[in-house]
């Protein structure tokens, strides 16, 4: 057996920015002895650096879990304990070496197919183009023929995180492959929720935001009292090709309790690459340990959950599903179901189910806004959605999520409903909006002698991307305003100014882009329609959905 060598623990793998904007590349060690000097991590991918954070998170929880909201603003007054977390690392020093030994990290050191075959680097490199399709093209040609240790073992995090579903290869050893091949089981882990995580000032308070009580919200509170409880890289035994179902309402599954440690560490994947410290040529990539996403807000603390009325029926049970990002939707058009307050929608049996499930993070955050002191708890936090979406029966990454805005905290408290409520309500208000902006282009499209099924469809996406485009900035800086000193509904009335004038602007461009048939008009087989007509069903759209009264007289004619 191979001498084990590159220890994670030492090795500079992990890139980092810090707080005077350099970038530097840390171990795991260092990475722990300058938490407070570090903004954030400095990855290829925002999923990529969210994985690294994961796993990092996972050793706080093993080191200073916080049993109670007691307990946690002790903690946060108190800072990381980095050095209890280097100290635990150091016991586990033998399990975080790349290459060698019984242990290798997240791997499994005899993983092989019967034919021997290995994977050229394009399995585990998310970023290669495939198919002429170059959304995350930073990679091409040589730049995957071999890579760096350091790279292989950021993708080996990120992998285990965010593989795509689809075939892979049947390892010896694996009783659930069928020839040679292992069924898909789904994507990686992470890649099936919508993720939200907190950040802070540095890394070290922004580990500590994010690390919440075990018993939070919907989470079960798993005691920590078993090697399968802990990370995944404390097993006793080495990681082996077999593996299991561990899918909490699949039949054929075997559930386990998971704590959020082993949750954070999950290997979705087994693998071991091939290569030394002069660099990885490739991998063996199969299947790993399977979990379904249904009901799993009991031990995922940092996914958003919808209810879902069709995985209710198919179970018999109310079902709560990842509530994922869609791609080119800013966050902040998620935020109904994100801050606290609820919103109801008929179940299965008929009856109303609370709609959305904030993730446990923001849940125990939002409990606990109001009980802190002012001056240390900071007034307003930087939220981070990341999220992938995945191409045809989820082979594929098609795109990456990522958004960042900052929100104050008054709007994460429980007693501050209002606010939440508020918010709900303009954001819906916005789309309402944005779909009657959609119909205006949609309409100038037909009068100008578009026909056909889908006329005028191209006009009316492309609007309403150019009105969310306008509002973006705008609603961002009127969200962070949001404080809770001023009456809601003064507050309210001030975003609908600024969304009725954006609304007025967008009308007035579209009308000078018309086409001067269109000024014409024609019957376009659903009603006459012209220049005139149109504008007139837009105020109108408009004003139902920002009275008059309530802007007042601002933004318009």
């Amino acid at each position: 057996m191979k001498n084990p060598e590159f220890n994670l623990l030492d090795e500079a793998w992990i890139p980092v920015r810090l707080l005077d904007g350099t970038i530097a590349d840390v171990g795991l060690l260092e990475l722990l002895r300058r938490t407070t000097d570090i903004a954030d991590l400095a990855c290829e991918l925002p999923t990529q650096s969210i994985a690294i954070q994961r796993l990092v998170l996972a050793v706080a929880y093993r080191v200073a879990a916080p049993a109670d909201e007691d307990e946690w603003i002790d903690l946060f007054d108190e800072g990381l304990p980095t050095e209890a977390m280097a100290n635990y690392l150091e016991q586990w020093r033998d399990r975080f070496y790349l290459f060698g030994g019984r242990y290798p990290f997240m791997q499994v050191a005899d993983l092989r197919t019967e034919k021997d075959e290995v994977k050229s680097l394009d399995a585990i490199v998310a970023c290669v183009p495939k198919e002429e399709k170059r959304l995350f093209s930073t990679r091409q040609g040589p730049g995957v023929a071999q890579l760096s240790p350091s790279d292989a073992a950021r993708w080996l995090v990120h992998v285990q995180s965010y593989d795509p579903s689809g075939i892979r290869s049947g390892a010896v050893g694996d009783s659930r492959a069928t020839g040679g091949r292992g069924a898909p089981i789904g994507p990686a882990w992470c890649g099936r929720l919508g993720l939200i995580w907190i950040k802070g000032q540095n890394l070290a308070e922004t580990l500590v935001l994010n690390l919440i009580p075990p018993d939070t919200g919907s989470l079960t509170g798993v005691e920590l009292t078993s090697e399968w409880e802990g990370c995944s890289w404390e097993s006793a035994e080495p990681e082996s090709a077999a593996r299991g179902d561990y899918s909490l309402l699949d039949p054929s599954g075997s559930p386990r309790n998971l704590s959020i440690p082993r949750l954070l560490t999950w290997h979705s994947r087994r693998v071991r690459l091939v290569g030394s410290c002069e660099g990885v040529t490739g991998a063996v990539l199969a299947q790993g340990d399977k979990l379904s996403p249904q009901q799993m807000l009991r031990y995922e603390p940092q996914s958003l959950w919808v209810y879902s009325k069709e995985q209710s029926k198919k179970f018999k049970q109310d079902v709560y599903m990842p509530r994922k990002f869609e791609p080119g939707r800013a966050f902040w058009r998620n935020l109904p179901g994100t801050l606290p307050g609820a919103t109801y929608a008929e179940g299965a049996d008929k009856q109303p189910k609370k709609q959305f499930i904030q993730c446990a993070t923001l849940s125990f955050h939002s409990g606990l806004a109001e009980s802190l002191v002012e001056s240390v708890y900071p007034a307003r936090m930087i939220i981070q959605a990341v999220g992938v979406s995945y191409g045809t029966q989820e082979a594929t990454i098609e795109d990456i999520y990522s958004d960042e805005l900052t929100l104050p905290v008054a709007l994460l408290a429980a007693e501050r409903q209002d606010l939440a409520e508020l918010i709900d309500r303009e954001v819906r208000t916005t789309e309402d909006v944005a779909r009657a902006v959609g119909k205006l282009a949609a309409n100038l499209a037909r009068a100008g002698g578009e026909s056909g099924e889908k006329a005028g469809e191209g006009a009316r996406g492309q609007a309403k991307e150019r009105f969310f485009s306008m509002v973006d900035v705008s609603f961002r800086s009127w969200l962070t305003q949001v404080d809770g000193r001023e009456n809601a509904r003064d507050v309210g009335r001030r975003w609908e100014r600024s969304l009725r004038q954006h609304a007025v602007d967008i009308q007035a461009e579209l009308v000078r882009g018309a086409s001067s048939s269109a000024i014409i008009g024609r019957d376009t087989g659903r009603g006459y329609m012209n220049v005139g007509i149109a504008e007139n069903c837009f105020r109108a759209a408009l004003n139902k959905s920002l009275p008059v009264h309530n802007t007042n007289q601002e933004g318009t004619k």
